[in-house]
């Protein structure tokens, strides 16, 4: 009896090899970082000098923007709010011709977006000032969502393709900074708030042009940080509050009674004592500048065991 060929059981082993060795890379890549930055935060603190372009540790108040908290009232000097749709729906229309050229199929053009419910987007107050002793430093959120955007920029193509289908140029510019905000986040307080997605996708039409409908539900169950973090579920008509129906109606948005919105907030409230790592610019601002000392803000010494 003849015996079976391994090589597809070797590549086979190769690739869940390579799997774990991603996987493996990118634990131990964390680890480095966070190793490094308490070494950095430690070699500050035995000699704290503020020196342009280098690593730099504070601890003071967040005295300002004093900003409201636009779904509490509450008074903070840093909010950042994920808003979503729990339900949203995209529908659309192909043709069903296509062509092939060597064996490989080529999409037919003419896919269009007919319509689009559901919203997804990101809101922040922005920069914050942390006061340690009688010294103000400009903590700029900003430099790390900057950072992140110029990421989202490489994949821009996407968005001409989707907007040439039928997608509105908000909706793209909100699902984008919604992805960049994500990363900044998790960066700046650890955030994290994974969305559990439901899809359910519905088939229609003729012989000549295909409908299809994807359905979306969502839900958010646990959010962590290393600030204040929670999750609202809302419901239009009932008690979402007014400063979050600004920002839905500031896009376009139309809700619709018993519409249900989560909302995922992070927050500072105002004088909360903070530490923030981060790079010092030289000019009372602390500023992300590179992967490894990064820019971070805490409730407890990072620095510590």
């Amino acid at each position: 009896m003849a015996s079976s060929d391994p090589t597809g059981l070797y590549i086979f082993g190769l690739i869940i090899l390579a799997i774990i060795g991603l996987y493996a890379y990118s634990y131990l890549n964390q680890r480095r970082v966070a190793n490094k930055q308490k070494e950095l935060m430690k070699v500050f603190q035995a000699s704290p000098e503020f020196v342009k372009d280098a690593p730099v540790l504070v601890h003071g108040q967040a005295v300002a923007p004093d900003c409201i908290l636009l779904t509490t009232g509450e008074h903070v000097a840093f909010y950042g709010i994920f808003v979503m749709s729990q339900e949203s729906v995209i529908s659309g229309t192909h043709s069903g011709l296509g062509a092939n050229v060597g064996g490989v199929p080529v999409p037919a053009s003419g896919n269009r977006i007919t319509d689009v419910k559901g919203f997804r987007f990101f809101e922040t107050s922005g920069d914050f000032t942390v006061v340690q002793g009688s010294s103000p430093y400009f903590v700029r959120f900003s430099s790390i969502m900057a950072y992140y955007a110029k990421g989202a920029a490489m994949v821009s193509f996407a968005g001409d393709m989707m907007k040439q289908a039928g997608l509105s140029e908000q909706a793209w510019n909100d699902f984008i900074n919604f992805q960049v905000a994500e990363n900044a986040l998790k960066v700046l307080c650890g955030f994290e708030a994974p969305v559990v997605s439901q899809h359910t996708k519905r088939h229609g039409g003729g012989f000549m042009v295909h409908k299809t409908t994807d359905h979306t539900s969502v839900s958010v169950v646990d959010v962590k940080s290393r600030i204040d973090s929670r999750i609202h579920y809302l419901m239009a008509g009932y008690n979402i509050p007014q400063g979050i129906l600004d920002l839905i109606a500031k896009r376009g948005i139309t809700l619709e009674e018993k519409d249900e919105v989560i909302l995922v907030e992070t927050f500072i409230p105002l004088n909360r004592e903070v530490f923030v790592f981060g790079t010092f610019d030289g000019d009372k601002s602390i500023v992300y500048a590179d992967g490894t000392v990064q820019l971070s803000v805490s409730y407890t010494d990072p620095a510590g065991d």
